[in-house]
């Protein structure tokens, strides 16, 4: 049977480094949707990830409630990302987003996928960082509503409704940019 997530924090904070272990193997996908989220690169978001690992395991015994270790673990890394994105942010316009695109390519082939990709990953860019973290956690993360919530502290009604709004605002901005890509070919 597995270890309850606050044993292991308890654990943890006492020393036990094979509990911090699975903490990290627990909650590590969740961790670098989260960082992703923030940083929007992926390189990027695994060094965020290792870092606040690192910082966490250094700073455990100052955590008062180990049932909130998910939440706390969730705010050193967006802290943490936000602090490397300052520093390398990088946005993409429109014209670089659309570069190389050939619109006679079949919609399967490589290029046309990945022009796809770069142009979904700028609409979630684009969306306010809770929103984007929410998206990256439910579909890269793989992670349901409650789970979202326990890391970002809300509910599961109010990431439910964070997600519909995302989703609609996805869905806008995407539609934009194929009819504007369409306008100009």
């Amino acid at each position: 049977m597995e270890r309850p997530l606050e044993e292991l924090v308890k654990s943890a904070a006492a020393g036990d480094s094979d509990a911090f272990a699975l903490l990290i193997s627990r909650t590590q996908r969740a961790a670098l949707a989260m960082a992703l989220a923030v940083c929007g690169d992926a390189d990027l978001a695994g060094e965020v990830v290792q870092e606040a690992f690192i910082r966490a395991w250094r700073r455990l015994d100052s955590l008062q409630d180990a049932g909130r270790f998910e939440p706390w673990m969730a705010q050193i890394i967006r802290n943490l990302a936000m602090d490397h994105f300052r520093h390398e942010k990088k946005t993409a316009t429109l014209d670089e987003t659309f570069a190389g695109v050939d619109p006679g390519q079949p919609p399967d082939h490589p290029l046309h996928q990945e022009d796809q990709r770069k142009l979904i990953d700028a609409a979630i860019a684009r969306l306010d960082e809770t929103s984007r973290s929410i998206v990256l956690l439910r579909y890269y993360g793989d992670l349901d509503s409650k789970e979202i919530g326990r890391l970002l502290d809300m509910s599961p009604a109010a990431v439910d409704m964070r997600l519909s709004r995302a989703r609609n605002q996805l869905r806008e901005n995407l539609q934009a940019h194929v009819e504007c890509f369409d306008a100009r070919h």
